[in-house]
């Protein structure tokens, strides 16, 4: 039975990243809040598998997530209102890839943290090609997190207005499958058989 949930539910975990990284800025908002979510879930999971078993410890899964997830969604909504309105739904939906973590076998402690980095490294990897890419931008609406003296870190492209297909989700789909592409081309190790 995991093992059926576990693949689609893995792929709903690239909702928010897929979603909400047509700009670096909206990237950057959600690496900030998707880490320390992911690491707090992480450990908070690794404390509670020893002690709960069976449907409270799902449902205690469920309430942490949805937890770190609000508090991480009303710090945006506090200090980056402007970027918490752009993020839209994909800031809740940091509730996918935590609940990807209560699939596996007992977690350790550092198994969130570990991919709370994997996630905002795509997350800012996507975001800067899908901006650059998509709008022929970079750093463009950096204001919504940084303040007034960010709205000059926008850099133009020369000569290049961009390709729409990035700026959209299914722009996302290709980058992520050419980075996945070329990362398991990357880091797989050609063992020799002679």
């Amino acid at each position: 039975m995991k093992r059926l949930l576990s693949t689609p539910l893995s792929l709903l975990g690239l909702a928010p990243l897929l979603g909400a990284s047509d700009l670096l800025v909206k990237a950057l908002g959600l690496a900030l809040a998707g880490l320390p979510v992911l690491a707090g879930f992480g450990l908070l999971l690794s404390l509670t598998y020893t002690r709960i078993s069976g449907t409270a410890y799902w449902l205690a899964a469920l309430l942490s997530a949805c937890t770190l997830v609000s508090c991480a969604d009303l710090l945006m909504q506090a200090f980056a209102f402007e970027l918490h309105r752009a993020l839209g739904p994909f800031l809740a939906l940091l509730i996918l890839p935590c609940l990807q973590l209560t699939l596996g076998e007992p977690q350790r402690p550092s198994t969130g943290l570990t991919l709370g980095l994997i996630f905002a490294l795509c997350a800012l990897l996507l975001g800067a090609l899908r901006e650059t890419l998509g709008s022929g931008t970079l750093f463009a609406r950096m204001d919504w997190l940084f303040g007034q003296n960010a709205a000059h870190w926008q850099l133009d492209l020369a000569h290049f207005s961009g390709l729409q297909l990035f700026a959209h989700a299914s722009g996302a789909f290709i980058l992520l499958g050419l980075l996945l592409a070329g990362g398991r081309r990357l880091f797989t190790v050609k063992i020799d058989h002679s």
